[in-house]
């Protein structure tokens, strides 16, 4: 109910008139409503079917790469309010250089910020924390100080450089 209370339709109603609003939605779309059916008549259909706001999800003939990143996007969407940490990688080589760009590995003052950002991370008691990185040395060495399980993303690499 949250979710479609804080929704921006609803944003300068009282949650009693937008929560009437919102069952008379429900009833006008249940009119026309026809669920899908992989196991039967469209079997032969691409789709994805989200249920319970994500709490479930049904997947059939997911054929490509692209329709395989929209399944991956779809299923680590989240509807509720969040908290998003970000935080670039510790001091490296090549910043004590003023080159940017590169592969290289953290410097001694990247590893103190590794240690005191893992300290940060512990204080924090996040629960199911996700952490992405990018390919490169000193991202992932920041992100293995943090002792928590990591992805890296290519797209991460080189943002701003």
């Amino acid at each position: 109910q949250e979710v479609k209370l804080s929704s921006p339709d609803y944003r300068d109603c009282n949650s009693t008139d937008a929560m009437e609003d919102f069952m008379k939605r429900i009833n006008c779309y249940q009119a026309s409503y026809q669920p899908l059916d992989p196991d039967d008549y469209d079997r032969e259909l691409s789709l994805i079917k989200v249920i319970d706001v994500g709490r479930r999800f049904l997947v059939n003939r997911v054929q490509d790469h692209i329709q395989s990143r929209i399944v991956y996007y779809l299923m680590n969407i989240h509807v509720q309010p969040r908290t998003i940490y970000l935080c670039r990688h510790g001091e490296s080589e090549f910043n004590l250089k003023g080159r940017i760009g590169g592969d290289s590995g953290l410097s001694n003052r990247g590893k103190k910020f590794a240690v005191a950002l893992n300290k940060f991370v512990e204080e924090q008691n996040l629960k199911d924390l996700k952490v992405w990185t990018s390919q490169l040395k000193r991202t992932i060495q920041t992100a293995e100080a943090l002792q928590l399980p990591y992805e890296q993303w290519k797209a991460l690499n080189e943002i701003d450089a």
